[in-house]
């Protein structure tokens, strides 16, 4: 009986040829920033933080209360008077009217409402940082799971030439095999080593499916949507000097953007605890009109009304020492953000020479890769030819096949590493929607 596994370069290769249009990187990429459920939270939050950045909000316009009330009420009296006289009255009717408007402003607390309208600006630009930063981090992704999905197909293309270089072997042992030409020894090896390229095959096509799934995940798209890369070789960017590199972080790192934010954050809260220090005066004016109304009572009616301005002036004078405890705490945090924005520079520049350097060495090592590819293709160029001849055997043939196949890929994950770097250089020099967009 026929081995089975004869039916599946035919299954198998039909696979590779159902696959949908190409599609570009910058479109996966506008897929993803219009889809992204992240993206949009932060979008929305920006939007909160910028609605919030109002004079207003800081305290810096007046307030002003427009109120009223109207009272009626029925009572028992009985009124004694020092003439030994009284007036007596049951159910008796009272109403009152009041109504005021009443403009109230902070005119002075320690320049407190300065303080905060630099803390709501600051905010709204963090929020604007913040969604910057994951949006790079997004684009940053797929750009990645892209040129993976890249490597990954070009890996499933040298398991299916291998495979068919297998099959082509097998064939030919199995024809010598019925003219009595060959062994079978090296039919069943023919046999195994086909069988192993094909499970290879198989594990790598199932590697190309899952990492399509991740990539519609990610930018908001059918999962079981096919994503057919359209280049066959990676797009190679020039990167920058080193010195520019490290320049750009301090320009253009949305992280370190986002930490020198909120250093500047905990100035202006520092700011605002030194300012309760200070007297705190209002000014206020209005106009108000009351008006009662009472059947028993030295009064039958009284009613006011007309303008009112004032000031007040409060000061504490005590409260526990919360005030100091509360400056002294801010101080602490300013000096832990400062500590923190040296840090995080600190630890981006190592990360832009590490790559930069790693980098330079991964291009020459690409350059001794290709030739090692270049003399395995005449190698196996030659060896192809002695095993049709019946020159050298299988298991030589075999040896020759696995080393080409692995100089391939040694050099295909040479040129992904290297746009990797590519890659993770530009977001940390923040050219990343440039240099994809």
């Amino acid at each position: 009986m026929k081995p089975i596994i004869y039916k599946l370069p035919i299954a198998v290769f039909l696979l590779l040829t159902v696959t949908a249009s190409a599609q570009s990187l910058n479109a996966l990429i506008q897929t993803a920033l219009e889809n992204n459920y992240q993206i949009k939270i932060l979008r929305n939050q920006s939007v909160i933080a910028k609605n919030n950045n109002t004079a207003g909000n800081a305290g810096q316009l007046p307030s002003v209360d427009l109120t009223g009330n109207y009272t009626l009420s029925y009572n028992n009296t009985l009124q004694k008077f020092s003439d030994g006289t009284q007036r007596e009255g049951d159910n008796a009717k009272n109403t009152a009217i009041n109504g005021s408007a009443l403009a109230n402003w902070t005119a002075f607390n320690g320049f407190m409402v300065y303080a905060k309208k630099d803390q709501l600006g600051l905010l709204e630009e963090l929020g604007e940082t913040n969604t910057r930063y994951y949006i790079e981090q997004t684009v940053s992704d797929i750009v990645m799971a892209y040129n993976q999905l890249l490597y990954e197909s070009n890996l499933l293309k040298n398991y299916k030439s291998s495979l068919a270089i297998s099959s082509f072997r097998l064939a030919l042992e199995k024809k010598r095999r019925e003219v009595g030409a060959g062994t079978y020894l090296d039919y069943g090896q023919a046999l195994v080593d086909y069988q192993t390229d094909s499970i290879r095959f198989l594990s790598q096509e199932n590697i190309v499916q899952s990492l399509n799934i991740e990539i519609n995940r990610v930018i908001g798209q059918p999962l079981e949507q096919n994503i057919n890369v359209g280049e066959t070789s990676y797009r190679m960017l020039p990167i920058s000097s080193k010195s520019a590199l490290i320049d750009n972080i301090k320009q253009n790192n949305s992280q370190f953007e986002i930490q020198r934010i909120q250093e500047l954050i905990a100035e202006t809260d520092l700011r605002m605890q030194k300012a309760s220090r200070a007297p705190k005066i209002n000014l206020f004016a209005g106009y108000q009109y009351s008006r009662s109304v009472s059947e028993v009572g030295f009064f039958n009616s009284n009613q006011n009304y007309g303008p009112t301005v004032g000031v007040s002036i409060s000061y504490n004078l005590f409260n526990g020492g919360a005030t100091n405890r509360a400056i002294k705490n801010s101080k602490v945090l300013l000096e832990n953000a400062d500590l923190s924005t040296t840090d995080v520079a600190q630890n981006l520049n190592a990360d832009v020479l590490n790559l930069y350097n790693e980098y330079l060495s991964i291009s020459k090592q690409i350059q001794l890769a290709q030739s090692n590819v270049d003399a395995m293709q005449k190698v196996y160029n030659t060896a192809e030819q002695q095993l049709k001849k019946g020159a050298i055997n299988g298991y030589d043939f075999r040896s020759t096949q696995l080393t080409l196949l692995n100089s391939e890929m040694v050099i295909q994950q040479l040129n992904f590493t290297l746009k990797t770097i590519e890659i993770n250089l530009k977001r940390l020099s923040g050219s990343v929607m440039e240099a994809y967009l």
